[in-house]
């Protein structure tokens, strides 16, 4: 069995409406400022990677904005990656701007407003970018790291961040075509190196002593996800806080403690679900071990974070594009 990597979907759009319509089909709900009405072309050509959705964007000078209100009206919750690959870009969120060049890449997260400013070489009529985007559940950057990387210049010239660039668009380029289990491990591999990454860029002088705190609980929440006891009340005995201040800190990164106990069993179960080691195990028995004793329950939840039933997601490796062409 393979995954769906070397089909490519193929979406093109000649006036600002189908543009705007199409990018939030392949990506959120984005509003399209400051292009051209005359002779306006764009163009996104996507495929997936088990869980890990990559596309190549073109088009002419414009800025994209994800406005509060769109973030609000569109709640799905990403991780995405863009990389320059001709032309140039300024990217703003969490109060910081990255300006990049080709090579270059940025973090940024879908559940924040973010905009996009791009301008092609002087001498090209358009830019192009590419797109890598995770399931936010699915990458291991807790949001107090996220908070200090978002919208910062990754350097793809030297460094790790440039081994990172080149292996982004070397899988942009080359497409592999692998087997389910390989496809899924292959995306987390990704997603885990560009999590040392992320470390490496924020250091902890900026971290505020409430984010040190939020981490090491979130390190304790992922210790502790298959004790059927963990629950608020026992997190903030382990860390000395009390219930209140507990909700107060994960108030501030819009995302409650059961909800993030939640959300991470479930990233334990898209793991195990396509683990080479879990191929004896049933989907009901994979939902019980991370605290989903009830089959709907666990199915639902599963779908609303990954968009695909377990089932699905065990035999497809994902969700994958709607329409398909050969490339």
């Amino acid at each position: 069995m393979t995954n769906d990597a070397g089909l490519v979907a193929r979406d093109d759009a000649d006036n600002k409406a189908t543009w705007a319509s199409m990018l939030r089909e392949h990506f959120v709900a984005l509003d399209v400022v400051e292009s051209p009405t005359d002779g306006f072309h764009g163009d996104v050509s996507s495929w997936s990677l088990g869980h890990l959705s990559l596309a190549r964007v073109r088009s002419l000078p414009q800025v994209i904005d994800r406005s509060t209100s769109l973030v609000r009206s569109d709640h799905r919750a990403y991780l995405q990656v863009g990389l320059m690959r001709a032309g140039h870009a300024v990217v703003q969120q969490d109060g910081r701007e990255a300006v990049l060049g080709p090579g270059d890449f940025v973090v940024y997260e879908t559940t924040r407003p973010f905009t996009w400013s791009l301008r092609p070489e002087p001498d090209a009529p358009i830019w192009q970018l590419d797109v890598f985007t995770w399931p936010r559940a699915s990458i291991r950057i807790c949001e107090s790291d996220s908070h200090l990387v978002t919208a910062t210049t990754m350097d793809g010239s030297s460094g790790l961040t440039a081994i990172l660039s080149r292996m982004l668009r070397d899988l942009m380029v080359e497409r592999p075509v692998v087997a389910t289990p390989q496809s899924a491990a292959l995306a987390d591999e990704i997603g885990n190196l560009l999590t040392v990454v992320t470390s490496s860029v924020a250091t902890p002088e900026e971290r505020h002593p409430d984010a040190t705190l939020v981490s090491r609980i979130e390190r304790y929440i992922d210790e502790h996800l298959d004790d059927p006891d963990l629950a608020p009340e026992t997190i903030a005995r382990a860390h000395a806080v009390s219930l209140r201040q507990l909700h107060r800190l994960f108030a501030a990164r819009q995302h409650t403690v059961s909800r993030t106990i939640r959300t991470r069993r479930l990233e334990m179960c898209r793991r195990e679900l396509v683990a080479p080691s879990s191929v004896g195990r049933t989907v009901s028995e994979i939902g019980r071990r991370w605290g989903f004793p009830d089959l709907g329950v666990f199915g639902r939840a599963f779908r609303e974070t990954y968009g695909v039933s377990p089932r699905a997601y065990r035999s497809g490796g994902g969700p994958l594009p709607t329409r398909w062409s050969e490339d």
